[in-house]
């Protein structure tokens, strides 16, 4: 069992900003074993998966911090922006909408939405060539 779970994410997140990742990974989900709902674990390893290659395994760490903590705009973000890599814009439209519904905004905020809005342009334009 993890005795300190605050040093235990210090110490992840010093190994994932340093680029040891898999040291990083193990250590997240050392957190997440004695606290599943850690929001900031949940975040750093939906992170370090989107980092890995995996933005669909991500999906479920980066929704599980946001419903333990939805006030924090990063995790926010962070899960937008993957729903955008992943080209899921229904899901990235809702979460865009429910973000800004709690308040959310800024600069970030105003770049997920262009990016929504580019990503929503180019399905059209793919339907568009498929009907053609």
């Amino acid at each position: 069992m993890l005795d300190n779970i605050d040093a235990a994410l210090e110490s992840a997140i010093s190994s994932h900003e340093s680029g040891d990742l898999l040291i990083a990974g193990e250590k997240y989900l050392e957190i997440l074993k004695a606290n599943p709902n850690h929001p900031d674990a949940n975040h750093n390893f939906g992170l370090l998966t989107v980092k890995l290659g995996e933005p669909f395994i991500a999906m479920q760490f980066l929704k599980t911090a946001i419903e333990a903590n939805p006030t924090v705009s990063e995790y926010w973000v962070s899960c937008i922006n993957t729903l955008i890599e992943i080209k899921d814009v229904d899901n990235a439209k809702i979460a865009f909408e429910k973000a800004k519904e709690l308040g959310h905004s800024g600069d970030l905020f105003d770049k997920l939405e262009s990016n929504l809005t580019l990503l929503v342009n180019e399905n059209l334009e793919e339907l568009e060539e498929e009907v053609s």
